[in-house]
């Protein structure tokens, strides 16, 4: 929110429409129990009532399938530890999950619209761009999305913590205003607030550098949560986006209504002043390169202090199997990976085109697509 926004006071921002993603933990669902907690869900959905009240769009992420499965597989604490037990749950629960967040939104006369996706939507661009069709429909309509990954059937093991990506990707999709991540802690602390009880809370982060993620630390707190680090790689997806992400306890969710108006405990990460476009927010993302080119260290020069698009003639080498309109990793001679891109030319087109100046493609393969990967078709690591 720019500053002379701010000098209009509150009035103003209760007027500005904005469009809001909501991510729920699991631990916020459950207020840290093994079941879904009702009450507290209740409490959110009163929340996300007065926003809506306010003219504001809700879109919400919502883990907890697996704790609601809980609620309905009697014998759950006694199944074997493998990655179908745990398909099981989400399966058993994914329907309990809508069933309760149903039956609490019509306590305000609110419809929500359920929306499972896996990383597959999100990395095929055209079920992408068909998911944020059927977003924007149900938000144009009053409908609040409730968008959960399809855990039953994710092979990938469920990692914890994929939400808070999901969440991200989401909120760059429909062009969101906030991403509000509730989780268990009030947000990102300059030290382990549970070792260290002078640990201080940052308000405010502009550049998500590697300090940043240090602070974050490794995923993984036994809480449930997938752990900071999950939230800051959000963050950086999020911020890049131009989608501005606050990381906040879920303790008392009418927290939410001071976030929004930029008020409140909780860490604000603030968004790049020219955001990237879509389309790359969506290769940075989503997609799984197909394979890699190496590249010389001109050509490396060439796409990260100026933007060039990558030539033939910088292509040093070609790995794996790919076809043309494939993403492939962009890495240095050394392996540092540089960036990644949708690729013109085949492995095999590349594999010829090695080291060839732009007027000697046509005579090498009988045609041109011109360069190997568009500065339009790219984005840096």
């Amino acid at each position: 929110m720019t500053d002379s926004s701010k000098a209009f006071g509150h009035h103003n921002q209760h007027q500005q429409s904005l469009s809001i993603v909501i991510k729920l933990g699991t631990s916020t669902l459950t207020a840290g129990k093994k079941e879904l907690n009702r009450a507290h869900m209740l409490e959110i959905v009163r929340v996300i009532a007065q926003m809506k009240a306010q003219g504001h769009k809700v879109t919400l992420v919502s883990s907890g399938a697996m704790a609601a499965g809980r609620e309905v597989v009697k014998n759950a604490s006694s199944l074997p530890p493998v990655l179908s037990s745990k398909q099981l749950l989400a399966s058993v629960g994914q329907g309990r999950l809508i069933e309760v967040w149903e039956s609490l939104f019509s306590i305000y006369d609110i419809h929500i619209g359920q929306l499972l996706l896996t990383r597959a939507d999100l990395e095929n661009r055209e079920r992408f761009l068909n998911a944020r069709d059927t977003l924007f429909a149900l938000l144009d309509n009053g409908i609040v999305p409730v968008i959960n990954e399809n855990d039953a059937l994710s092979t990938a093991e469920i990692k914890v913590g994929d939400n808070d990506t999901l969440s991200a990707i989401t909120a760059c999709a429909i062009e969101a205003d906030k991403l509000i991540l509730l989780t268990d802690q009030k947000g990102l602390y300059d030290s382990d607030p549970r070792s260290n009880p002078e640990a201080k809370l940052i308000r405010e982060v502009t550049t998500i550098d590697e300090m940043i993620y240090k602070l974050a630390g490794g995923s993984g707190t036994s809480l449930g949560t997938g752990g900071m680090a999950t939230k800051v790689k959000a963050a950086s997806i999020a911020t890049k986006g131009g989608v501005e992400l606050i990381i906040a306890s879920g303790h008392d969710p009418s927290i939410m209504l001071d976030l929004i108006q930029d008020r409140g405990e909780g860490t604000f990460f603030r968004t790049n002043s020219s955001p990237m476009e879509l389309r790359k927010v969506w290769l940075a993302s989503t997609t799984k390169p197909s394979g890699k080119l190496v590249v010389d260290a001109g050509a490396q020069r060439a796409l990260v202090e100026r933007g060039s698009s990558l030539l033939p003639s910088g292509i040093k080498e070609v790995q794996g199997e790919f076809l043309r309109g494939a993403v492939v990793e962009i890495v240095s001679v050394d392996g540092v990976s540089i960036g990644k891109g949708i690729v013109r030319y085949t492995s095999n087109e590349c594999a010829l085109l090695r080291g060839c100046q732009s007027d000697e493609i046509e005579h090498k393969l009988g045609f041109s697509h011109g360069v190997a990967i568009h500065r339009n078709d790219l984005v840096l690591a």
